[in-house]
């Protein structure tokens, strides 16, 4: 590669690697083209990509930018998913794909300028998704209105229900009055 190519990678790299809201980086060694392709498109339906860089480049981009905790995960054939919306459905997708095929590893990463090690990364693949967690909190927040509207209910209801039943007892004794005068 020619040193004003080198140059524009680096500079790509650094552009990528800043906009993205987390970065997740594994070992790909042994997998083969159509898992790696498999991969994309499980994380491209997630927002989130996987780029296969050279190291040298990576490492010189993560520098300029001020992304030295990733470095060092920049070595061997690594990697980086590259992720642009929520970053815990694409850490579920990384974490089964990692299971389905054992050449696949974490090494870590980072999310939201912050390092993301291994034991956050398998805390962050079992959070539930954002869409789950609002509708929990709407549950939770429609909840006590629905308690509240059947206590309401109930109240009306019951002596509803009571006048009812008088009604009907009324009805019941006019009905055996008249039977025992005839």
């Amino acid at each position: 590669m020619v040193k004003e190519q080198k140059v524009e990678r680096v500079k790509q790299l650094e552009t990528l690697f800043s906009d993205a809201s987390s970065l997740i980086l594994a070992e790909y060694r042994g997998l083969s083209v159509s898992q790696q392709m498999k991969l994309r498109r499980e994380l491209k339906n997630v927002g989130a990509s996987f780029n296969v860089v050279k190291m040298s480049l990576a490492k010189r981009a993560a520098e300029n930018i001020g992304f030295k905790n990733i470095v060092d995960y920049l070595n061997g054939p690594t990697g980086v998913a590259v992720i642009d919306s929520d970053p815990v459905e694409a850490a579920k997708v990384l974490k089964t794909f990692s299971k389905e095929h054992d050449s696949f590893v974490i090494k870590g990463g980072m999310m939201e300028g912050e390092d993301l090690t291994l034991d956050k990364f398998e805390i962050l693949a079992t959070i539930d998704s954002r869409d789950v967690l609002l509708a929990k909190l709407a549950g939770g927040f429609i909840a006590p209105l629905n308690k509240f509207f059947g206590v309401g209910k109930a109240l009306l209801s019951k002596p509803a229900y009571a006048l009812q039943a008088l009604l009907e007892q009324k009805k019941l004794n006019d009905d055996q009055t008249n039977n025992e005068e005839e």
